[in-house]
């Protein structure tokens, strides 16, 4: 009979360790399960005014069983999201509120602590796994469709509190001839390309009334919300949404700008496409690309921005950007040297890093 050896002490403390670590993550990913709950069901929004409730309350408000409202009113309070009145009160009774700093993080989406998409991107990979592991099998890549509405919008929400808040007040004034050419007459007239929903064209065409915007994107889900969020927004009648692909758009111009908003690592061939946006630009005009602000290098272990990029890369951006055929697939882990070196490529000489980080982003002037 085999004995099985024990592991010695060095290997057993680095077991627990991890053992300890995804627990903790175990943890975290079902409490995040719960966020997607209250925010799909729109029960954050319900409490983002301060107001407390009980578990009846919620379920006729909500329109959701009382049983459940009452179970995830619970789970909530115990997992410090919610605060509960008074503890020992009869469940039936209990009162629940949701804490003004905690509205700020899951019932605003315009705030700039917003968290509430993570719940979504979470759950749209999770359900996209069964083509993910096909795809490592095969070689083959996992369409952006695929991963549903839910990938959709969160990833438009991500980037919305910043694009809304500061990209037409503080980072697009911060380059003086880019905000005068914006500001000037003729109009001017500004290409976003692989817009997604579009929180990008919407903020320029908020913040410079007099420009038009042509956004771009190959996803017919992603401009069909970008057109009723711009509608919503009042700039529909000038930001004009085309499901194209970036690479296609160089006989669109003259642009008197360009942007690419977190999008160059996920297309399958950013060299043409900063190519063709190249060629669509008016003379002396730029290129303002963002995008993932990771380390220069390769570390491991790595910061906490690295894992998470790297996370997100291997199930959701490298995939994507492999449903298309030929593929540069780059991934979500894009170093600065690998878009200086697409952008030469493509023929922009210049590529200029900006003094501006929203989020994880890093900000680039291709000229």
């Amino acid at each position: 009979m085999a004995i099985s050896e024990q592991p010695d002490e060095g290997v057993a403390e680095r077991s627990e360790a991890l053992v300890g670590r995804l627990s903790a993550a175990g943890l975290a990913a079902f409490e995040l399960l719960t966020v997607y709950v209250g925010d799909r069901l729109g029960l954050y929004r319900l409490l983002g005014d301060g107001r407390s409730v009980t578990p009846s309350e919620l379920a006729a408000a909500g329109g959701i069983h009382e049983r459940y409202a009452r179970e995830w009113l619970e789970q909530q309070a115990a997992a410090g999201v919610l605060e509960a009145d008074e503890a020992a009160a009869e469940a039936s009774d209990r009162r629940y509120r949701l804490p003004p700093a905690h509205a700020e993080v899951l019932a605003k989406p315009d705030s700039p602590f917003s968290m509430a998409p993570l719940g979504r991107t979470l759950v749209a990979t999770a359900q996209a796994l069964p083509l993910l592991l096909e795809a490592y099998r095969s070689g083959g890549g996992v369409a952006w469709s695929a991963y549903g509405d839910d990938m959709i919008e969160s990833q438009g929400d991500f980037n919305r509190p910043w694009l809304v808040g500061e990209f037409g007040t503080e980072i697009l004034p911060g380059i003086p001839d880019v905000h005068e050419r914006l500001s000037a007459d003729p109009p001017a007239r500004v290409a976003d390309v692989a817009c997604g929903v579009g929180w990008s064209a919407i903020a320029l065409a908020t913040a410079y009334p007099g420009a038009t915007v042509d956004a771009f994107d190959p996803d017919e889900g992603s401009v069909e919300i970008g057109r009723r969020l711009a509608a919503e927004h009042g700039v529909g009648d000038r930001v004009t949404y085309h499901v194209r692909d970036g690479a296609t758009i160089g006989s669109e111009g003259p642009f008197d700008l360009a942007v690419v908003i977190e999008a160059v690592h996920d297309l399958a061939r950013p060299v043409e496409t900063l190519a063709a946006i190249r060629s669509a630009l008016a003379p002396g005009a730029s290129l303002l690309v963002a995008d993932e602000r990771v380390g220069d290098e390769f570390t491991a272990p790595a910061d906490e921005i690295d894992r998470f990029m790297y996370a997100v890369s291997m199930t959701v951006c490298l995939p994507a950007g492999m449903a298309e055929e030929p593929s540069a697939a780059t991934g979500t882990v894009m170093r600065a040297r690998t878009l200086r070196g697409y952008a030469r490529e493509a023929g922009f000489p210049n590529v200029e890093v900006l003094p501006f980080e929203p989020g994880f982003l890093r900000f680039y002037r291709l000229t």
